[in-house]
């Protein structure tokens, strides 16, 4: 039959499992960022005005379709 002790000492170390690493993981991941090439000044402008630029046509599509439904919900429950 287990002892009780056997099974804290389990699950004292299932809980400190997750958390013994940390510091080499955080070491790893320094060690990526100074891999990562980070865009310059003007494509990262570049890259910005494109997202800018293309929300506003996906919300000014979106918002056309929302006025013809919108209208035609009117019409059809004579709200006009």
């Amino acid at each position: 039959m287990a002892t009780g002790k056997s099974q804290d000492t389990g699950l004292l170390t299932k809980l400190k499992s997750p958390f013994l690493n940390i510091s080499k993981f955080l070491r790893e991941v320094y060690t990526e960022l100074q891999r990562v090439v980070w865009p310059s000044h003007d494509e990262t402008y570049g890259f910005t005005v494109v997202v800018i630029i293309a929300v506003l046509a996906v919300a000014a599509w979106v918002g056309l379709w929302d006025l013809i439904f919108g209208r035609l919900v009117g019409l059809a429950t004579g709200g006009g």
